[in-house]
């Protein structure tokens, strides 16, 4: 991570952590709520011209599909792998799921030419091995997203997790410990920026701050303490119409 943590898409106004923070506790209706103002086109494009090619994708963490549809209908067939049984009782008519956790996806090795995990390393126990999981199952690429250095949603996070008396987020860390896992698995690393804005009014801050209290910290004693403190955020950040919800993805290759 020595490396890697210098990489400009890794930084972060937030000191280096000495260990993961989480896991983040997702409620799965919050997930849907903010869905629904997610703007994706610019990572569904990425996505699809990294994965160009490939025969097979699992997505790890695939939840409702939201990227998986676009996946499946402009690449190649995808297995989605979520253990919310919730969740996947949400995804759209033909898409195929099984249930499992990132740490001990129920595949074999080599299943599939591509394997990802978006927006996924927060909710896992453990990060490092889901991480050697993306790399086992895939032939040829592993791809992950996670939020960007000046991500707005991380900075609401961070302030939740104030009030609770937990440490920050750091994606940053995330993608350095991924990109260094995947390194010495003998993948070459490349990360660029995506562009995913979140629709939200100014009137609705209220709202917002409470689908991503639970987006984080579901079930969390502190909840209304945290909407009360990350609401006026939200508000001042939607005067621009949208909160900046940006990714880096890391696009791991295994050389030919």
């Amino acid at each position: 991570m020595s490396t890697w943590r210098e990489h400009p898409l890794c930084a972060s106004p937030t000191p280096w952590p000495a260990r993961f923070w989480g896991p983040e506790r997702l409620d799965p209706t919050a997930w849907r709520e903010l869905a629904g103002r997610l703007i994706v086109d610019d990572e569904i494009a990425r996505l699809c011209a990294v994965l160009a090619g490939v025969d097979h994708v699992i997505d790890v963490g695939g939840g409702t599909g939201l990227l998986t549809q676009a996946l499946a209908g402009r690449v190649a067939p995808v297995t989605i792998v979520e253990p919310s049984a919730e969740q996947r009782a949400h995804l759209p008519p033909g898409l195929s799921a099984i249930a499992g956790r990132a740490e001990a996806v129920p595949l074999p090795d080599a299943s599939a030419d591509a394997a990802i995990a978006t927006w996924v390393l927060q909710y896992c126990d453990d990060p490092a091995q889901a991480v050697r999981e993306l790399a086992r199952l895939a032939r040829r690429k592993v791809a992950i997203v996670q939020a960007a250095p000046d991500n707005q949603l991380v900075d609401i996070y961070n302030a939740e997790a104030a009030v609770a008396g937990l440490p920050p987020a750091h994606h940053g860390w995330l993608l350095a410990l991924a990109a260094e896992i995947l390194g010495a698995a003998g993948f070459a690393i490349e990360l660029t920026r995506v562009r995913a804005p979140v629709r939200v009014a100014v009137d609705d801050a209220a709202a917002v701050a409470d689908t991503l209290a639970r987006l984080h910290f579901a079930g969390h004693p502190a909840l209304p303490a945290m909407c009360a403190a990350t609401a006026p955020m939200i508000a001042a950040a939607a005067r621009t119409d949208a909160l900046v919800d940006d990714g880096v993805l890391l696009l791991a290759r295994r050389p030919r």
